[in-house]
């Protein structure tokens, strides 16, 4: 028998206020409709989160949903990671998704998580070397603050001093440097030496903080992982499938990785599927000797259902209309935030790349606490906007079929709750 009957759904946010006080009950999201969600109390919300930055198509896209019940009644339920019966919607959207990428990006393994790929990717580059006989080659680097994921190898690939002192001990042989720092990247390189590197990771742009690498450093770090024969893993769960206004942010600068994890956006959240799409010589060296078979998967990898939302939204970004609208809309709401920092003492700095819009806070130059941080949070959900927080940056990632209206009411709320903060006083 349930204690109470607000303790029986345990998730992050937990506490034991909501918990004594019924709060949880109230602010379970029960509908939603293009942009926006409504709480159990009848209230509406700017989602410009996204839920967790993955619904990008908005919470009523009937393409999908069409994909999906057709799909259930067809095939429901099929697997990839034994045997030789793939779904053949499985087949069909790998080879349109690696279509829409660009060579050698040509073969790709299915998953439910940017956690379970990111796993994914850095156990291949291993099981890679295992094959080749270069069993030394074992260490990872990743940076600080970066966001891979939790469990597993993905929490220790994440870069949180937080996250690490809460699990540890972690998998081992994973090592961070500074973000985008060029020169500690290539020191650490030598330190360990690159007869014991296997991998390095990124994400293109930062989640934490929305941090862009600087302009040419992927090249750097790709010709740097050439010169020693390490692999380079790009991790964009976060940036891909428009979120920036291109599918792959490494294919539009034309710095391919070694391998490509792709999540979130991929089904506009739709169903849970993330991919890790590798190149022809690692996919090549990976089934070189039948006797190695790499032994890394679930039961839901490459689900009919998923395969079906995967390819709608491909339908969606076709035709570059909506990538295009994604640039525009988020270079418009940058820009107006920057037009009011004058008037909002409290934003630093204005930055990001498409739908993907870092606004970092600080008083009088200081950065923002944790506490302070969520007061912030708390003042736009009362002005009617969800948001991400991290560190000391409100991340703005809404869905990609925000409006022109509705980027200028994201725009109006949220310097709304930041005046009303000031006003308070932190």
């Amino acid at each position: 028998m349930l204690r109470n009957d607000h303790d029986a759904l345990w998730y992050n946010a937990i506490t034991p206020e909501a918990i004594d006080d019924g709060g949880i009950d109230g602010s379970a999201v029960t509908r939603g409709k293009g942009c926006w969600v409504q709480d159990q109390t009848g209230s509406w919300f700017l989602d410009a989160r996204a839920a967790m930055w993955n619904t990008t198509l908005g919470y009523s896209s009937e393409r999908l949903v069409e994909a999906m019940t057709e799909q259930l009644r067809r095939l429901p339920v099929a697997q990839t990671i034994r045997y030789e019966e793939p779904a053949e919607a499985a087949l069909a959207y790998a080879r349109r998704l690696v279509g829409a990428l660009p060579d050698p990006l040509n073969h790709v393994r299915f998953g439910s998580t940017g956690s379970q790929m990111t796993t994914a990717s850095v156990l291949l580059s291993r099981f890679v070397r295992k094959v080749r006989g270069e069993t030394g080659r074992v260490k990872v680097i990743a940076f600080t603050n970066g966001y891979h994921g939790t469990g597993g190898v993905a929490s220790a690939l994440t870069g949180e001093r937080q996250m690490h002192a809460l699990q540890t001990p972690l998998v081992p042989e994973v090592h961070h440097v500074k973000p985008w720092n060029m020169e500690a990247l290539t020191k650490a390189v030598e330190r360990h030496g690159p007869q014991s590197i296997t991998a390095i990771i990124v994400e293109p742009i930062m989640g934490t903080d929305v941090l862009a690498a600087p302009d040419g450093m992927l090249r750097q770090i790709r010709e740097l992982c050439d010169r020693h024969g390490i692999h380079l893993i790009a991790d964009e769960v976060t940036t891909g499938f428009g979120r920036t206004g291109a599918l792959s942010v490494m294919a539009a600068r034309q710095v391919l990785p070694d391998m490509l994890i792709l999540g979130k956006g991929i089904t506009s959240g739709y169903f849970p599927l993330a991919a890790l799409v590798c190149s022809d010589a690692l996919f090549d060296e990976a089934i070189s000797r039948p006797e190695y078979v790499f032994p890394h998967g679930c039961t839901a990898d490459g689900h009919p259902v998923g395969m079906a939302a995967a390819s709608a939204v491909l339908d969606e970004l076709a035709d570059g209309t909506l990538l295009a609208l994604v640039r525009t809309t988020g270079e418009s709401i940058r820009q107006r935030l920057r037009e009011r920092a004058a008037a909002v003492p409290l934003i630093h700095d204005v930055r990001g790349e498409g739908l993907m819009i870092g606004v970092e806070l600080r008083q009088d130059g200081t950065r923002l606490g944790a506490a302070e941080m969520a007061r912030v949070r708390q003042a736009c959900k009362a002005a009617g906007l969800l948001l991400t927080s991290t560190n000391n940056t409100l991340v703005l990632m809404p869905p990609l079929v925000l409006s022109t209206d509705e980027a200028g009411e994201l725009t109006d709320r949220l310097t709304t709750a930041l005046h009303t903060v000031a006003g308070d006083g932190l």
